[in-house]
């Protein structure tokens, strides 16, 4: 399936030109968590300097932002900027628009099944998440600015 679709979708993102690890730390950014470089580097399972340098790829593009933490002036933060907010909506709408045109050739039987099928994937997923970082449901309504209760109050995992 992958082989058949990635191509054109690729054709679409020729301007953005995201690197697998670039899609990945924006996406796990747009999660509302805004962390340090290392916790970053944690989540990601890469080093901190390899996480480093790869955000600052990111700010120089314009797609995540550095910020200074009011509750601790020695920590930087990172979040997805308004570009990157926006090139991740970009990217949700084609994989969307891809997965409609896969949809119209579905039966209606046949779409009840994907549909349970993508809720087990999903759940799946959440799990692997969690296992992977035990802390990140505690994490997630922790207050900090931009987390779950700042910018995704009353957000779902749709679309993660």
């Amino acid at each position: 399936m992958q082989r058949d679709l990635l191509p054109s979708l690729l054709h679409v993102h020729e301007d953005d030109d995201l690197r697998l690890i670039d899609n990945v730390m924006l996406q796990v950014l747009d999660r509302g968590e805004e962390p340090t470089v290392k916790e970053l580097a944690a989540l990601i399972g890469r080093s901190d300097s390899r996480t480093s340098r790869i955000v600052d790829g990111l700010v120089r593009r314009g797609l995540v932002e550095r910020y200074e933490d009011e509750r601790d002036r020695r920590a930087r933060r990172i979040r997805v900027s308004e570009q990157g907010t926006a090139l991740l909506q970009r990217i949700r709408r084609v994989r969307v628009d891809a997965q409609m045109r896969l949809w119209e050739h579905f039966t209606e039987q046949e779409q009840q099944i994907v549909l349970q099928a993508l809720e087990l994937f999903a759940k799946a997923a959440r799990r692997v998440r969690d296992e992977a970082d035990p802390t990140v449901s505690d994490r997630r309504l922790d207050g900090r600015p931009g987390g779950r209760e700042g910018r995704r109050a009353g957000g779902d995992d749709q679309g993660r």
